[in-house]
């Protein structure tokens, strides 16, 4: 990263070369330069020199810094950065091997060693936990004493539920022959015709399948079937001498490619007019990630038909009257898409649009209240979060004068969802929707009651467009203030870089940890991978002193002590620090790597040959009657598209598409850390998504805790600052991770701007660069003193 880094610098560096002088003159002054530049040269290793005797054997400060933060997920790299470029003196420790904790992102073969660690270290940390329960009994109260701390490659809530692919189903017995699946024989790959063995004819082996040949013409037009018999006596599925073309597909096409894969652990999502995005572009880490639009929202939802026969969106086959199937609905990101969509009647559509339009007014009011704010002093609240008095001051904002302001700013917008121009603004109703706040009803409630929407409609809002994560009750958790700030949020942000309001990152959602981590380094940060702290040491206040990092094994073997690193400030994750809160609710994610699209948006569904770029959001309501979830299940389906996955070698291979689920499950008891609900409900969701024309090649599944806002306990000493989850973790947008590391900036650093570089900072870079561009351009500055002279006698 370093490396990486100072190129970066020294590049900057020989953008600003100048021509060099064109005078007579410059012959005695390019002669001074370079006598200042030996002094100044001489003077940097001076403080080198000094520099290297304040280091101990390892690389690190004695003296101690500023700030301490442990584990690398993107809260903390946030953090990390927006302290460094405030001029502070940061210690990123990680006991992981890799940037991310759980934001990281993995190849197919690192997710695997991941996988296996986190199996083994399961048991030992269960068993480290039992002996130092004692000890955490007396950690909030006894003063001089230390908070443990938890590895972060084995968290104790983080469980593997399930791993599988489709090769050891095969030899485990776990695949099922079904008639027109692809198999591969001896003859070559061809269509199973039968599951049942065939004996009628005496010139067959006994107990045969047919399969019909794919590259075998006959002379009348036909394709070659050939009958296919046991290898062995062994009755059962792999006895068969054939072999499923997916597991052959998976050891040739997956297994070889594993580097080509770039699996998120918790993948996120960015909203195009979010805070990801402002803090992403002021701190310059813009420059070290890419990004693509999401092309499309679908809701899966079951459906009765009662329209007689019709074709389903998921497989082509015919339903009978009344029949219930789920299928995917495209969200409405536009007018248009409300009115094509067939998930709403008429009524609704207008209904819904009435609705959009009076949420869109309060969105703008919403902003210009909070731009107010900030010009008048700012009180103790967050910055960006829309807080009571925003909410009150927005009345005062939504008037006659200011609807001409509201429509220029929708044009600016794409005017995707939002009112005509120079259309009035609804106060009515907007003072309904201010009432229904100041009396905390919830979300659902208000959308029923004042705007007379279905329960389509709710889900679509809510869960889709809100990305609300309440249970199902619709949205009895979920208040109207909650509500409408997230769907405010997710309007101000369609059409701003695409159809949707989201963006993606190249490489996964992980590079995001990774380029905050190399902003940081990039600012003097200092970052220790493979040795995480073991627990947070307390002076006799009570208050932060440092953390204790593990002993260190030389090349010899021989290991060192414990060793104290000094610090005024520790950051650590919630999950990280051993005396929580009450578990209320885990975390279940799984990732699924799949043969073809799953969302099929050609003219023509069953063509999956075509190019048919995978990059959408699927909701899945909670409450679904196939399904029968508690909670929403939040899906994100990509592809080669961001670089996520190995590129098509062939046009008969179909594409590999990577799908991530989440969802929540209860924790019934205290002690009980996983009852399964959750991995049998994405298992279920799943299938449900896949269809007719995609396998499941590869999937894991796993999941942790999350703990409750209002019960979260921790130890409350001075210094120490507590990255906590969000009441939306679980969910795909990344602004809550922003939304904490500024909370968390703000409290070490109340009087500096976050993420803004500050004026010592932009000095000492501006010292670097200078001493690079004297130390490492000597030749350009000889030819520049050569091409002078050349000038000036040409001149003369």
């Amino acid at each position: 990263m370093n490396n990486e880094s100072q190129g970066q610098e020294n590049d900057q560096n020989g953008s600003s070369l100048s021509n060099g002088p064109t005078t007579a003159a410059t012959t005695t002054t390019t002669s001074t330069q370079q006598q200042e530049w030996q002094q100044e040269q001489q003077r940097n290793e001076e403080k080198s020199e000094i520099a290297e005797d304040e280091m101990d054997e390892e690389g690190l400060v004695k003296k101690g810094y500023d700030v301490i933060l442990c584990g690398t997920g993107l809260t903390q790299s946030i953090v990390a950065a927006a302290l460094a470029r405030a001029g502070k003196s940061i210690l990123h420790c990680d006991s992981n091997e890799f940037y991310g904790d759980l934001d990281a992102v993995h190849s197919l073969g690192s997710l695997r060693e991941w996988n296996s660690k986190v199996v083994a270290n399961r048991t030992s940390c269960e068993k480290y936990h039992g002996d130092d329960e004692d000890d955490e009994k007396g950690q909030e109260t006894s003063p001089g004493h230390f908070i443990s701390l938890e590895s972060s490659e084995c968290y104790s809530s983080l469980t593997i539920n399930s791993e599988s692919n489709v090769m050891s189903d095969y030899y485990n017995h776990a695949i099922s022959w079904e008639k027109g699946m692809k198999v591969e024989t001896q003859y070559g790959v061809g269509t199973l015709l039968a599951t049942a063995p065939t004996t009628e004819q005496h010139d067959r082996p006994i107990e045969s399948l047919p399969v019909e040949l794919d590259d075998w013409i006959l002379a009348n037009g036909t394709r070659a079937v050939v009958y296919i018999g046991r290898k062995n006596q062994k009755m059962t599925q792999s006895s068969w001498d054939l072999v499923p073309y997916d597991a052959i597909l998976y050891r040739e096409y997956v297994e070889k490619r594993q580097r080509s894969f770039a699996l998120d652990i918790a993948p996120r999502l960015l909203l195009a007019n979010g805070e990801a995005v402002d803090g992403i572009v002021q701190s310059g880490v813009n420059e070290y990630c890419e990004f693509k639009s999401i092309l499309g929202l679908y809701l899966f939802t079951t459906i009765t038909q009662q329209e007689g026969r019709k074709k389903s969106s998921r497989g082509g086959k015919e339903i009978r009257d009344d029949e219930q199937v789920s299928t995917l609905h495209r969200v409405p990101c536009s007018k248009r898409d409300v009115f094509q969509t067939k998930l709403l009647s008429p009524m609704d559509k207008r209904r819904l649009m009435k609705f959009l339009q009076i949420a869109a007014d309060y969105a703008v009011s919403l902003s210009l209240s909070l731009q107010r704010q900030d010009e008048e002093p700012r009180n103790d609240g967050l910055e960006g979060d829309i807080d009571t008095d925003a909410h009150a001051n927005s009345k005062a904002v939504v008037g006659e004068d200011m609807v001409l302001s509201l429509n220029e700013r929708q044009l600016r917008q794409g005017r995707s969802l939002h009112r005509p121009q120079n259309k009035t603004v609804a106060t009515l109703d907007m003072e309904t929707l201010q009432q229904c706040i100041k009396e905390d009803m919830s979300f659902g409630t208000y959308l029923k009651k004042h705007h007379k929407l279905s329960d389509n409609m709710i889900d679509i809002i809510i869960y889709a467009m809100a990305m609300g994560s309440s249970s199902n009750e619709k949205g009895c958790e979920y208040s109207t203030k909650d509500g409408m700030r997230d769907l405010c949020k997710h309007l101000q942000s369609l059409g701003k870089y695409g159809s949707t309001a989201f963006l993606t990152p190249l490489y996964g959602s992980g590079e995001l940890s990774q380029a905050f981590c190399r902003c940081a380094a990039v600012h003097g940060g200092t970052y220790l991978l493979r040795r995480g702290p073991t627990r947070i040491q307390l002076d006799a206040k009570g208050g932060v002193c440092g953390v204790m990092l593990p002993s260190n094994d030389n090349e010899d073997g021989q290991g060192k002590s414990e060793k104290l690193i000094l610090a005024k400030h520790v950051v650590a994750p919630l999950q990280m620090i051993k005396q929580n809160g009450r578990k209320t609710r885990r975390v279940c994610r799984r990732v699924s790597i799949v043969r073809g699209p799953i969302v099929l948006t050609n003219t023509t569904e069953q063509d999956t040959t075509t190019n048919n770029e995978q990059r959408h959001i699927i909701i899945i309501p909670p409450g679904d009657q196939c399904l029968c979830n508690d909670y929403v299940i939040h899906g994100l389906v990509l592809d080669e598209s961001v670089n996520i996955a190995p590129r098509s070698v062939s046009t008969d291979i179909p594409p590999i598409t990577v799908l991530h689920l989440s969802t929540f499950e209860n924790v019934h008891n205290e002690g009980d850390s996983s009852n399964g609900s959750g991995a049998t409900v994405l298992r279920n969701a799943a299938k449900a998504l896949y269809g007719k024309h995609c396998v499941e090649l590869y999937q894991l599944t796993f999941s942790h805790d999350l703990y409750d806002q209002q019960e979260i306990n921790v130890c409350d000493s001075p210094g120490l600052h507590v990255c906590r989850p969000s009441a939306r973790e679980g969910t795909l947008v990344v602004d809550n991770s922003f939304v904490e590391a500024r909370r968390v900036f703000e409290e070490i650093c109340p009087n500096d701007t976050f993420l803004m570089l500050s004026s010592e900072m932009d000095e000492l870079l501006k010292e670097r660069l200078a001493g690079m561009h004297d130390d490492g351009d000597e030749e350009v500055q000889m030819l520049e003193s050569a091409m002078s002279m050349v000038k000036a006698s040409d001149q003369s």
